[in-house]
């Protein structure tokens, strides 16, 4: 290779670069998108270029000498990357050499030609078919109309279509491999992010994806469950909060098998001030993590927690007793009484509830029907007491003594007149509509004249 013409190649590659700097600079927005365009045909060409030279590496490389090892060594892409380029650019020159050229030519992106030879090879058997080069350029016609997603679907229809005799199964077989991969792949991973929030990832087979997300469809919160929660959720923040209620409904149920000889429950550590005033640093055994303190009063009121009491020198000095549960006759008296989230507005039903403590539980407040609501979880984050704010900042509960239903007092950046509220379902419970005045009489008949009737 002549070193001397690459490093010419490199500095005219660097002027040029200079100079598609200086227009993009001074371009306007459609100046700029055409600017775009004319690059995107270029970076197709150039990786196809890229792939040609990748693949003669690999074909060249002496024993010992892994291509994919030595990408990986400049520490620009992970080994998986590397290893994918290689395969990719093998796959696409030796299997692919029409996608490969429609590369060359700027005619599909990189993305697309990728999406098209995915799609092929979805299809068993497909690559070695009659057609196999007719099917390949029929994708490259469809490039200037759809996107890579859509060349992808497409190009298992195309491998399909063109050989309508294996056609039907084809396709069986393609989902009876993509159902055993999916049934091996999935996975789900719990962890926490180390700034107070759980990651949640993984996937799971379609059909089982399809329960999942109509149960979660089912108890997805109305927009108006946020009216006075001071945000506007969007709907993935919506899924959030209905997979939260989809895990209270499965608590609540009460059937979980045991573990260890034991109903599963967290344990959390918390010093003795904590204990006696809810202020103070609160731990989780089972991730590590700090809990904000308003956070453990919340759960207290519901999650199955026993707190553990440590001392000055941090030498545990009592293992307390499991948080009381709103159960039995108590219980179901909530639910009588409540029927649902009673925070105004809201639309979860009991079994998506918590139970929670009016007067808190870690304060003394007694499990008991006059010193408990039903609320989801996302307005038991709203309305649990914080000692460090004053009550005019905070939502306050109460209940009326005649009826003992429950009332909301806003605080006063909600409402400066702080109003009480009462949940729509038990106002119209409590209307009474005006009785209707009865009907009129109907005015008397005309009295007919016997001769007239006669005649």
């Amino acid at each position: 290779m002549d070193h001397m013409a690459v490093e010419e190649l490199e500095r005219r590659i660097d002027a040029d670069l200079a100079t598609l700097q200086a227009l993009g600079s001074a371009a306007d927005s459609a100046e700029a998108m055409d600017l775009i365009h004319r690059l995107d045909s270029r970076t197709a060409r150039i990786e196809a270029i890229r792939m040609d030279i990748l693949h003669r590496a690999a074909a060249t490389a002496l024993p010992g000498n892994d291509v994919s090892a030595q990408l990986h060594n400049t520490n620009r892409v992970t080994l998986a990357v590397a290893r994918g380029q290689v395969r990719s650019a093998s796959q696409m020159i030796d299997t692919f050499p029409i996608i490969h050229r429609a590369l060359a030519d700027g005619q599909v992106s990189p993305d697309q030609a990728r999406a098209i030879v995915r799609g092929l090879l979805r299809a068993p058997g497909s690559v070695t078919m009659d057609g196999h080069d007719l099917r390949q350029a029929e994708m490259v016609r469809y490039a200037a109309s759809f996107d890579p997603a859509e060349l992808e679907k497409l190009a298992v229809r195309m491998a399909e279509v063109t050989d309508p005799e294996h056609a039907e199964a084809l396709a069986a077989a393609r989902l009876e491999r993509e159902q055993r991969l999916a049934h091996a792949a999935r996975s789900l991973r719990v962890v926490p992010d180390h700034h107070g929030s759980m990651l949640i990832r993984g996937q799971i087979p379609l059909a089982d994806g399809e329960v999942l997300l109509a149960q979660l469809t089912a108890l997805l919160p109305s927009r108006q469950s946020y009216t006075d929660s001071a945000e506007t959720p969007t709907r993935p923040m919506r899924q959030a909060d209905a997979l939260v209620r989809l895990t209270t409904i499965t608590a609540n149920h009460g059937e979980l098998p045991a573990n260890g000889g034991d109903r599963p429950h967290a344990m959390i550590t918390l010093d003795h001030e904590t204990l006696t005033t809810g202020l103070g640093r609160v731990s989780s055994l089972g991730t590590g993590e700090h809990l904000d303190p308003s956070v453990a009063r919340r759960i207290a009121c519901e999650a199955n927690i026993i707190p553990v009491v440590l001392g000055t020198d941090s030498q545990p000095l009592d293992v307390g007793r499991q948080t009381r549960f709103f159960t039995g006759a108590v219980g179901r008296a909530l639910v009588l009484r409540d029927q649902g989230c009673v925070f105004p507005g809201c639309d979860a039903m009991p079994a998506a509830c918590h139970r929670h403590h009016i007067l808190p539980w870690w304060q003394g407040g007694a499990t008991s029907l006059d010193n408990g609501v039903l609320v989801c979880a996302f307005h038991h984050r709203l309305v649990e007491p914080d000692p460090e704010k004053s009550p005019d900042l905070q939502w306050q509960i109460h209940l009326d003594e005649g009826t003992g239903l429950p009332w909301f007092t806003p605080p006063r950046h909600v409402d400066p007149r702080q109003r009480p509220r009462l949940h729509h379902r038990h106002q119209l419970k409590r209307m009474t509509l005006p009785t209707p005045d009865p009907p009129p009489e109907p005015p008397p008949l005309p009295r007919m004249d016997p001769a007239w009737m006669a005649g």
